[in-house]
């Protein structure tokens, strides 16, 4: 009798992870039937502000301010290594690294 009754509660256990899943699953499901019908579909407007935004330069304020940022600092390096090329005698440069 014991054997039934853990076979049943074993079947009753996968009806109801059956049951409990595909209640989760069913906002999905309907999301995708809505798509694939076509009422999932943008309003007209969020199109044209997706036109806009990718018409736009995809060169933004934040990424600008890096590229400047980084133009200042090759400047700045060019500088430095002139400065250290000047000081620098000719004569203390090892025999291998003269142009």
């Amino acid at each position: 009798m014991g054997d039934g009754a853990g076979a049943f509660a074993f079947w009753l256990m996968v009806g109801a992870g059956q049951i409990a899943f595909w209640w989760a699953m069913s906002p999905i499901i309907r999301a995708l039937a809505d798509r694939l019908a076509g009422r999932g579909r943008l309003p007209d407007d969020l199109d044209a502000r997706l036109q806009a935004l990718e018409s736009r330069s995809p060169v933004t304020g934040e990424t600008d301010a890096v590229y400047h940022r980084l133009v200042e600092l090759e400047e700045r390096l060019e500088f430095t290594e002139r400065l250290l090329a000047q000081s620098r005698s000719e004569g203390a440069l090892p025999p291998g690294e003269r142009s």
